[in-house]
């Protein structure tokens, strides 16, 4: 007190004005700042060790944030640990409603959230850290990284808090999967798996990925799954079909890829969907995918800006897939057309310079020796189907259409009697396995009632005149009454030939306007 100036007045202060002890309080004081620092030597020791038992005593796998495994581990993990765990920190995240396979049943997975489909669903995921579980009688740790911090930095504290507690994961973080041991076979079976039970979530169903911009770089990142269809579902000659379905089985049978190798072929096929707007092309390629087990790629060429883009995209398939390349009337016509043919009548005329404004409108920045690189140049892969679409495969340029690049050319056309036969009779016939899930058909109509209607409306249908979406359409509005279908026929298509008329007048005076302006410059 005496080599201490205010020390009494301090303690004299403490002891009135806040009953406390002032001497009682500085060794509380010490006392807690010994415990802090020996929490932090105890971590840091805690680290260490995790550090020198994870380096020596586990085999690890690394996975990228931008591969679809990340995202299967996760999706496992999220389905079988953490709802037995009952994890306590976790990462939620609300799904487009654009996968159909939502509104079934998943494996495994129990869903309450969507039952209205007014909203998204929620999926709850690992954050930050480390997810530890039992799996094949080894124990797993899964670890999702943020900042690419390694093993020997804190894994748990980012400033004051960790970081499941300051930030949500992006969705694109890198893992590592570890488990005890010195071998690194378990892991690679815990990824199988995964992988396994991904495809056990979409087995009934097509998946279907679309190219999307993130960063300036153009990716696979849109996933959708589609229920498969049915080839018979889809309207055109069955002859065409019936070639097309046996010749993809026999391009994708393993003795037909030894014979390509064996004689130096490269193993590809490419196919021409051609024909008017409306009249299945992409439809068919979603059935050709179903039929097969195969993933559908779609690319629409004139949405890319550069041939490297379509580069980068080819470059990232996987070994065996089918590839959608839409419109490819933009890049793939000749760039001098020929002048219009003594032979070619008034229509095609009219039909060639609509098509070739369009082509002129939609051309993009991708070129046709780019298209061609891809399809068969030095960075193209091989295994995989190739199905272009175009409305004007006779104008396209002779170095596309050449064989090694498209081996088949399958014409898609207006609808025929026996088509819009058979589209009648899908459309109002009583499904006898399940029960119907938008409308209720007609039931109180006996089959060869049924017949006799559709048969009455193919009789009333022209050859030629409408596409099968167009005839869809119409029926679509008489779901659950064929015999209104039948009787409204002829007036619904008395105003659609008018509508294609004006519409094709719209067109042409569109198309002089935008010729005007180009003199005048």
């Amino acid at each position: 007190q005496q080599t201490t100036p205010g020390f009494s007045s301090l303690q004299k202060f403490f002891s009135t004005w806040l009953n406390l002890d002032i001497t009682t309080l500085a060794v509380a004081l010490t006392v807690f700042g010994a415990i802090s620092n020996g929490t932090q030597q105890l971590k840091y020791i805690a680290l260490e060790m995790y550090s020198w038992v994870a380096r020596f005593f586990t085999a690890s796998v690394s996975i990228p944030g931008s591969d679809r495994l990340n995202r299967e581990v996760l999706n496992w993990i999220g389905a079988r640990v953490l709802l037995q765990q009952q994890t306590r920190i976790l990462t939620a995240t609300s799904e487009p409603v654009q996968n159909d396979a939502w509104d079934f049943r998943r494996a495994g997975i129990k869903r309450t959230d969507h039952h209205s489909g007014k909203r998204p669903p929620i999926q709850y995921l690992p954050t930050f850290g480390i997810t530890w579980f039992f799996y094949d009688r080894n124990i797993f740790l899964v670890r999702r990284i943020t900042d690419g911090r390694g093993f020997g930095r804190n894994a748990y504290v980012s400033g004051e808090f960790a970081d499941q507690y300051v930030v949500p994961p992006a969705g694109h973080e890198p893992l590592v999967v570890m488990c005890l041991g010195r071998s690194v076979k378990p892991v690679k079976r815990f990824l199988n798996m995964c992988r396994d039970f991904a495809d056990m979530q979409r087995e009934s169903f097509t998946t279907v990925r679309a190219s999307r911009n993130n960063y300036h770089r153009e990716g696979w990142d849109t996933t959708m799954l589609r229920p498969i269809r049915p080839l018979e579902t889809v309207n055109m000659q069955k002859t065409a079909k019936e070639e097309l379905v046996s010749d993809m089985e026999n391009y994708l049978k393993p003795t037909t890829r030894r014979f390509y190798t064996s004689r130096g072929i490269p193993y590809r096929r490419g196919y021409l969907l051609h024909g008017p707007p409306g009249t299945g092309k992409t439809s068919l390629s979603l059935a050709l995918a179903g039929r097969f087990s195969l993933e559908l790629y779609i690319i629409h060429v004139p949405s890319l800006a550069a041939d490297i883009e379509l580069e980068r995209l080819f470059t990232s398939l996987p070994p065996q897939c089918i590839v959608l390349l839409e419109d490819i009337d933009a890049v793939g016509m000749k760039r001098k057309p020929d002048r219009e043919d003594d032979d070619m009548d008034e229509k095609e005329i009219k039909e060639m310079r609509k098509l070739m404004a369009h082509a002129h409108i939609r051309h993009g920045r991708v070129t046709l020796s780019g298209l061609l690189n891809v399809l068969d140049g030095v960075i193209s892969q091989e295994g995989r189907i190739v199905l272009m679409t175009s409305n004007i495969a006779d104008k396209l340029d002779e170095a596309l259409v050449r064989p090694g690049r498209i081996d088949k050319m399958i014409f898609m056309g207006n609808i025929d009697g026996d088509a819009a036969e058979e589209m009648f009779l899908r459309m109002y016939t009583p499904d006898q396995n399940e029960t119907p899930i938008v409308v209720e058909p007609r039931t109180d109509l006996s089959s060869e009632e049924l017949k006799r209607f559709a048969f009455e409306f193919r009789s009333r249908i022209p050859d030629d005149t409408f596409t099968p979406a167009q005839i869809q359409g119409h029926l679509l509005n008489y779901c659950n009454h064929p015999e209104a279908a039948v009787a409204n026929l002829e007036d619904w298509a008395e105003m659609e030939k008018r509508r294609m008329e004006e519409a094709e007048e719209k067109e042409e005076e569109a198309q002089k306007r935008r010729a005007t302006r180009r003199r005048e410059r």
